[in-house]
């Protein structure tokens, strides 16, 4: 029901006349021009040649677009949606972009419906429909979806870079920037170049370390104490309590780092001297100007192995996660 309500907020709300003003931009020109602020990525580059190649015909259809229509951008009670908030976004544009936004990955919260986390795809068209939208096809939805997660992937780095730069030293910010690998392994799910897996997580099987003459508890013993710590400690508000849960997270993938770190920075450049390449510089240069597509096959192995290895230090269960 809620999904299908969703739909029918959005067709009213692409009905709004505009004000003046409003951004009016290629989304991918824009999107790619920002993408350009950080470093190159492999899989974002796939990711973009997937885009470009696979535009969805002009749809004629010019709207109001919220921008950030989403599942924290919502007031809900137990009547359904009693307002949509923050604006800030708003531009003109493909409506469908708000669809596939909703749609998009990040928003499910582990949940296999796609819509939010609480629907189906075809109860959002239909409200859509029922309230006067005309609804996109199936293919331009994904299209919109890849998008979304393609913009959430640059949105994270972005955040992240607020903390890289000094700027803003929140542990929030800080930990974003390892959940990049996240929107990496979901574009590469959407496009189909990968498959939910189940990897262990290392530290099920980590063995506490002697590093004579230190005396115990080890260094790995000692950052799980403070995450406990962290966890368990009172906290005056709800901000610190979750500020707490992200620190300890971060120590968590700190933990598996120490334990992978070595292996996994030697396969990885083992996998691009393979491709001729000695760097994700220059392997995403090569597939942004198509000089290893006759070796497709093996970058997209490539790109999917060096993701894998990420999110098993960052977020190893991500992986499992279902992906349509």
């Amino acid at each position: 029901a809620l999904a299908r309500e969703l739909g029918a907020i959005l067709a009213r709300l692409h009905t709004m006349a505009p004000v003046p003003d409003l951004p009016d931009l290629d989304p991918l020109d824009a999107l790619t021009e920002y993408y350009a602020n950080f470093e190159a990525r492999p899989a974002v580059e796939l990711a973009l040649r997937w885009l470009d190649g696979n535009r969805p015909p002009a749809s004629g259809r010019r709207t109001v677009v919220h921008g950030d229509f989403r599942n924290g951008n919502l007031m809900i009670d137990e009547t359904g949606v009693r307002g949509v908030l923050d604006w800030e976004l708003t531009h003109l544009g493909d409506p469908a972009e708000d669809l596939g936004w909703l749609c998009t990955k990040a928003w499910r919260f582990n949940s296999p419906h796609p819509v939010g986390g609480f629907g189906p795809r075809e109860e959002l068209l239909a409200g859509y429909a029922d309230a006067g939208g005309t609804p996109p096809t199936p293919e331009e939805l994904h299209w919109w979806e890849v998008y979304g997660t393609l913009r959430w992937l640059i949105l994270c780095r972005h955040q992240a870079e607020r903390y890289l730069t000094g700027s803003d030293p929140s542990i929030e910010y800080a930990v974003l920037g390892r959940k990049v690998c996240e929107q990496e392994h979901d574009l590469l799910l959407a496009l189909g170049l990968t498959a939910p897996t189940t990897v262990q997580d290392p530290l099920e099987t980590a063995q506490n370390t002697s590093t004579p003459p230190h005396d115990r508890p080890d260094a790995s013993t000692l950052i799980d104490a403070v995450g406990a710590f962290l966890l368990q400690a009172e906290q005056p508000d709800d901000r610190l309590r979750f500020h707490a849960r992200v620190a300890a997270a971060a120590l968590v993938i700190a933990r598996r780092e120490l334990l992978l770190g070595d292996a996994h920075k030697a396969a990885h450049e083992k996998r691009l001297r393979n491709l001729d390449c000695e760097s994700d510089t220059d392997l995403a240069k090569a597939i942004r100007e198509g000089t290893l597509d006759s070796r497709m096959d093996e970058v997209t192995r490539a790109v999917r192995d060096s993701v894998v290895d990420k999110l098993t230090v960052a977020n190893p269960r991500h992986l499992s996660l279902p992906g349509a």
